[in-house]
């Protein structure tokens, strides 16, 4: 099973690539995502697995394609940006529908939102003034300054069923009910009114709705972002239409893993999609694709072989730590490292806060603090000798790439910051070098192995890089003490 899972993983990933590769240089369409549906559609369950499981992924994924190719054959570079965020809005109400009470047990966290006006008013404050700095408002653990966390600390006050509390967190872990992301409407309401009653009342109307009425409240997120490939109300319905018996079939699957396996079908649009063909078209940075993609496909290889992967888990933690030390080597390589790419991106933000504090989307950092943490692992195991459980990584993928070649792109003895500058093209939009598509392989497996354990919220530790140059952020942090009644 274990191999069954690494080979599932190391496809997801190359198809992913090989389609950014061949497509790269043409404008973007639907159907460019077919090879990697085809990989999806033949993911086969395994032995004592969860077929129910494993479908909310699978069938969200194949429904997601084919709705998309009914509705358009391209989207906009913008548009992507929503691609992900249409599935647990629906899946939520689904449930809510075959499921009263916990529709009910949403509606006392709403009122539980109502009465934390000492919990919403400091956070709000806290993301408008910049306080936590480099953060992931978007996160699927509980760091300062996330969605989840405040979300976490309102679920302690709330007296509900805690599967349906947990299954509402997870919502917003792995989960993602809508693109609603905790401080925005705060700070654009502030903004307008310059009245701080009116902008906190804004967004705890938008935390309700988010949590009562999902579906509409995305479809308005997006049009009010000008979202135009289709109408969003029309993919919603098509998708509950095609999802509804999926849902409801999954009984032996925890609630808090149901609202969160069906919204990862973003290589579908995003991954494959206008941003990444835009970055390849440079050939350095699709060499770093390639790079890792080789470099990742030897390794795992060869860490099962030498019997260092011995759980499905592991499948992940050796993708992400690999990838992590190729990352931090690419630094390391032009002098470079993870404290000064921390530094750096910290100054970055505290002077973009002084330029723009109304005028932003907190979510802006997101893959930013992303490629931090991955970097500062890197970092992390290198100090211990570039090994990963004993287990010593072979780089010669990468030390006979193109990635050498600086004198392409700068005079010869002066390229000294080539690597660097193609690796930061990345820094926006780094979810293949995490990489996400293996992940998301581990994670659906696991779950259909144990589909009546809850994964998510997740409770762990991020050791997260920018807690590094500002040792404070930990007091602020509940990550890996979430508390639910």
């Amino acid at each position: 099973m274990i191999e069954d899972v690494l080979n599932e993983a190391i496809r997801m990933q190359e198809t992913i690539v090989k389609t950014i590769e061949k497509y790269r240089f043409e404008d973007f369409k639907i159907s460019h995502a077919e090879d990697f549906v085809e990989v999806v559609r033949n993911i086969k369950v395994k032995e004592n697995q969860s077929d129910d499981a494993l479908n909310l992924y699978k069938m969200s994924v194949l429904n997601h394609y084919k709705i998309l190719k009914s509705l358009t054959d391209s989207i906009t570079p913008f548009d992507s940006a929503f691609m992900e965020w249409m599935q647990t809005p629906v899946v939520i109400e689904i449930l809510y529908d075959l499921d009263s009470s916990f529709r009910e047990a949403a509606e006392i966290f709403a009122k539980a939102v109502d009465e934390s006006d000492d919990i919403l008013a400091l956070e709000a404050m806290r993301l408008a003034n910049g306080f936590y700095g480099v953060t992931s408002a978007k996160d699927f653990a509980a760091v300062p300054g996330s969605t989840l966390s405040v979300l976490a600390k309102i679920a302690e006050r709330v007296n509900a069923d805690r599967d349906y509390i947990l299954a509402i967190l997870s919502s917003k872990s792995w989960g993602l009910n809508t693109s609603y992301i905790f401080g925005n409407t705060f700070i654009q309401v502030f903004r307008k009114t310059k009245d701080f009653s009116k902008a906190l009342e804004a967004e705890k109307s938008q935390m309700k709705r988010m949590l009562l009425e999902p579906v509409k409240l995305q479809a308005e997120i997006m049009k009010s972002y000008g979202f135009s490939s289709f109408e969003p109300l029309e993919y919603m319905q098509m998708y509950r239409e095609r999802m509804f018996e999926v849902v409801k079939r999954a009984r032996d699957v925890h609630i808090a893993n149901v609202v969160m396996l069906p919204t990862h079908v973003g290589d579908v649009g995003h991954h494959i999609g206008w941003q990444y063909y835009y970055i390849c078209r440079d050939e350095m940075n699709m060499e770093l694709l390639r790079v890792h993609l080789a470099y990742l496909k030897r390794n795992l290889r060869k860490a099962f072989e030498e019997g260092k992967i011995t759980s499905i888990f592991d499948v992940s933690y050796f993708a992400t730590a690999l990838s992590s030390l190729l990352l931090y080597r690419i630094l390391w390589d032009e002098g470079f490292t993870a404290e000064m790419l921390t530094r750096l991106f910290t100054e970055r933000f505290y002077n973009w806060i002084m330029l723009r504090q109304f005028d932003r989307n907190v979510v802006s950092e997101l893959h930013v603090n992303d490629l931090l943490d991955f970097t500062f692992r890197g970092q992390r195991l290198a100090e211990k000798g570039w090994k990963l459980r004993g287990f010593e990584p072979d780089f010669s993928d990468y030390e006979k790439s193109m990635l050498h070649s600086g004198e392409l792109y700068a005079y010869p003895f002066c390229a000294t910051t080539t690597k660097f500058a193609t690796l930061m093209k990345f820094a926006d939009m780094p979810c293949l070098l995490a990489p996400e598509p293996v992940s998301i392989a581990v994670l659906v497996n696991a779950v259909a192995l144990n589909p009546e354990k809850p994964f998510a919220p997740v409770s762990i530790c991020k050791n997260c890089a920018t807690a590094h140059v500002q040792p404070a952020k930990c007091i602020h942090c509940i990550s890996k003490d979430l508390k639910v009644k």
